[in-house]
């Protein structure tokens, strides 16, 4: 019995073992986490997102036995290929470590102790909810974001991509699996860093150019090849239907793949009379809508996108692409001769450019025209029948010395008032505007300079018109060139002629020939216009003068050095081409300087443009400008040019008073601000005229005249007319009669161009 007893309790010993270690063993999976399903983010993408934050961050990959924590046997990706360190999970530990690293705990991160273990992947979700707390801390500048793409292109050689709406370098390795995606995207810059996700939505592209389609037989299949220009990118699309080539197609994608076509093949084709930035309007069919997505596409020459600006008003090269009532794509189908221009017709009386009444004489016959009894939109046309016969205009108040105009004219009616628009052939054109830019009685080669000038600028605006909503080119004033001040001349004429179609090129393109009367012995470049653009390399600042004269000239000589200008504007050099011209050397006098006056121009070329126009401050550091209204200068002390640019040209000015220093910056606000309306301006033949808002050039240098502390009055030496940039007209013009044949005269004012058709 006692025995027995042993027994019992022997078992029961042994059952309630095997229940506490059933206990324990329970205990213990339930206190093992299971690992977190989801996608993972990959160590590459997390040194790529550390590193652009530029936190001094180690990332161990590796665990002290030389494995990586992340790793589960799987060093090997599904295509075969060994999976890099970069390709690799982040695990939990390495999370932890960063976040210890950073001080994630005080910055209030998470760091998901309830979720993981060590050697749990981490997933991405939780990845870019900690990161995007990073960014609050140490992303101060907020220069990395966040935006969504779609991506069309990938170049893994250049590790570069194309999306709708941009070019991008890419740094995640995942986005050469992208094309066609819209993805959830980080960017810093012009890099697309990681992408966050990846969105299950659909995509349309509107209105891309299809150019080709091809087909090739895969067992019983036939597969697709769509080739594709979009927004200056030819690209590739897999298809499995066919659809119509050189047609402006919609392309719908989902997960990836192309799964809809939408062909947009009506369309309609006449003179572009007018463009807008809501429509354009079609000679025989009116006023279309365009589309805001709008594709324009250049089919003739190299295939490329262009602007809505590039279209050619005035001519019928484009197919309109017609989908729902509206023009979603333009086709240039070819590039014919431009040879008429559309010239807006300003009224010099108003100062504006639309007209109540005009009196209109053709053949005989006269025709009021008025404003009030036109419909908005309506277009009336007067024209000769005989080509070699003009239109004559007469209008109350305006007077020029020909108001018989070549070609036709064109009165319409906007919601604004009647404009009026002269189109002619382009050479008949430069008839009336080389004699009103140049004498007629200048030689034939400078003549001969300035139509190819002439051509060439009214050329670039036959193809970028100025006045697109209006339907016009170009106007007829110095804003752009000087039409119909002047009579024709038998000379000029004859020097259009004989340069009929020849144009200023540079490396193939049209060539920006600026020109100006008269130099002062030297020209200098386009940096003074303050534009974010380069200066031209092709327009030479420097010596105007014989090329001898040029070669001899020593360094030395910079003009830009205030010493150097000054001693040079106070003589005559004979070798200069223009040393006998009136305006090579003047002077301008002002003896007695209206404060106000000189506040009230400051003040207005601040309200033209602010940053021009600087006021200086005084900071632990020094002394600094910045831009801000000027309310007061106080007694004016000093007018000094404090910087000058090539050739000489005045292109910073300071004006010192009691309450403040002004910087002037840029040679037109100089020669604005220091002419006061009044003073009279000497040339150096004796002659002399008032200007009366534009001294003739910022060619000068200051004489100040004081009393006391006080200054009241001031002295320009100055020499030429005109910005100095270009062709120098007058130097064309002794050139000439020196012998220099036209384009020799071009190519020594427009270095390293070419004159041709």
């Amino acid at each position: 019995m006692k025995e027995n007893w042993k027994n019992l309790v022997k078992l029961l010993v042994i059952l309630a073992g095997m229940v506490f270690l059933f206990w324990l063993w329970l205990h213990r999976m339930e206190s093992v986490k299971e690992e977190p399903e989801g996608e993972k983010i990959r160590v590459e993408d997390v040194k790529i997102l550390i590193e652009a934050l530029e936190l001094p961050v180690t990332l161990e990959e590796e665990n002290s036995d030389g494995e990586n924590k992340a790793q589960d046997g799987g060093e090997v990706q599904e295509d075969g290929t060994p999976e890099t360190a970069g390709q690799r999970e982040l695990t939990y530990e390495q999370y932890r470590s960063i976040y210890e690293q950073i001080g994630g705990a005080e910055k209030g991160m998470p760091d998901f102790a309830e979720k993981y273990e060590d050697t749990h992947a981490f997933l991405k979700e939780d990845w870019y909810q900690a990161f995007q707390l990073m960014l609050a801390y140490f992303d101060l500048d907020s220069s990395i974001w966040k935006t969504t793409v779609f991506i069309i292109k990938v170049d893994t050689e250049e590790k570069k991509l194309y999306t709708q709406n941009s070019e991008y370098t890419y740094c995640s390795s995942s986005f050469a699996d992208s094309v066609f995606y819209k993805e959830e995207v980080y960017v810093k810059g012009d890099e697309l860093l990681t992408s966050i996700r990846t969105l299950d939505e659909k995509t349309i592209l509107e209105n891309v150019w299809v150019m080709e389609v091809t087909n090739e037989q895969k067992e019983e299949q036939t597969a697709y090849t769509l080739s594709c220009f979009y927004r200056q990118m030819d690209f590739m699309v897999p298809a499995e239907t066919q659809t119509e080539r050189e047609q402006v197609t919609d392309l719908t994608f989902e997960d990836g793949k192309l799964t809809d076509t939408q062909v947009k093949s009506e369309k309609i084709r006449g003179k572009l009379l007018r463009v807008t930035p809501e429509s354009v309007e079609i000679e025989g069919y009116g006023i279309y809508e365009t589309e805001e997505n709008l594709e324009i596409y250049k089919l003739c020459g190299t295939l490329e996108a262009q602007k809505k600006t590039d279209l050619m008003i005035g001519y019928d090269y484009t197919d309109f692409v017609v989908w729902n009532q509206k023009i979603c794509a333009c086709l240039v189908s070819r590039e014919g001769e431009m040879d008429q221009i559309r010239v807006l017709l300003k009224n010099t009386a108003e100062g504006g450019y639309y007209y109540e009444k005009a009196l209109v004489t053709v053949d005989g016959e006269q025709t009021v025209v008025e404003a009030d009894k036109m419909e908005t939109g309506e277009r009336l046309i007067f024209q000769s029948q005989a080509l070699t016969d003009k239109v004559k205009l007469e209008i109350e108040d305006i007077q020029k010395a020909d108001n018989t105009y070549r070609g036709a004219l064109e009165f319409y009616k906007t919601e604004d008032g009647m404009v009026i628009i002269n189109e002619l052939p382009l050479e008949e054109y430069l008839y009336a505007v080389v004699p009103s830019e140049m004498p007629a009685s200048y030689p034939m080669e400078a003549l001969k300079a300035q139509a190819v000038c002439a051509r060439t600028y009214a050329f670039k605006y036959i193809l970028h018109a100025g006045f697109a909503g209006l339907g016009a080119h170009l106007d007829d004033t110095t804003s752009y060139q000087v039409y119909h001040n002047l009579e024709e001349n038998a000379a000029t004429t004859t020097a259009v002629k004989e340069t009929t179609g020849m144009k200023l090129y540079y490396q193939g393109e049209l060539a920006e020939n600026y020109y100006y009367s008269t130099s002062c012995g030297y020209g200098t470049d386009t940096g003074i216009w303050k534009s974010e653009n380069e200066p031209i390399s092709y327009i030479r600042p420097g010596k105007l003068a014989s090329e001898e004269t040029r070669q001899n000239a020593q360094s030395a000589e910079d003009m830009s050095a205030e010493e150097n200008f000054a001693a040079y504007i106070r003589t005559v050099d004979e070798n200069d081409f223009e040393s006998g011209e009136p305006w090579y050397r003047w002077q301008y006098e002002v003896n007695e300087i209206d404060i106000d006056g000189l506040l009230g121009r400051v003040q207005e070329r601040y309200q033209a443009n602010a940053a021009l126009i600087q006021t200086r401050k005084e900071g632990a550091d020094g002394a600094y400008y910045v831009s801000e209204p000027v309310e007061d200068i106080g007694e004016l002390q000093n007018i000094e040019i404090s910087k000058r640019g090539p050739g000489g040209i005045a292109d910073e000015m300071l004006i010192t008073g009691s309450e403040a220093v002004i910087k002037v910056i840029s040679e037109y606000n100089i020669r604005r601000i220091l002419c006061d309306g009044e003073s009279k301006v000497i040339r150096q033949n004796g002659s002399g005229s008032v200007p009366g808002t534009l001294l003739p050039s910022a060619f000068f240098i200051i004489e100040t005249g004081n009393v006391e502390e006080d200054m009241v009055g001031y002295t320009l030496i100055g020499g030429g007319y005109g910005h100095g940039v270009g062709m120098s007209q007058n130097g064309a013009k002794e050139m000439g009669s020196l012998g220099y044949g036209y384009e020799e005269i071009l190519t020594s004012f427009f270095a390293d161009c070419e004159i041709k058709m």
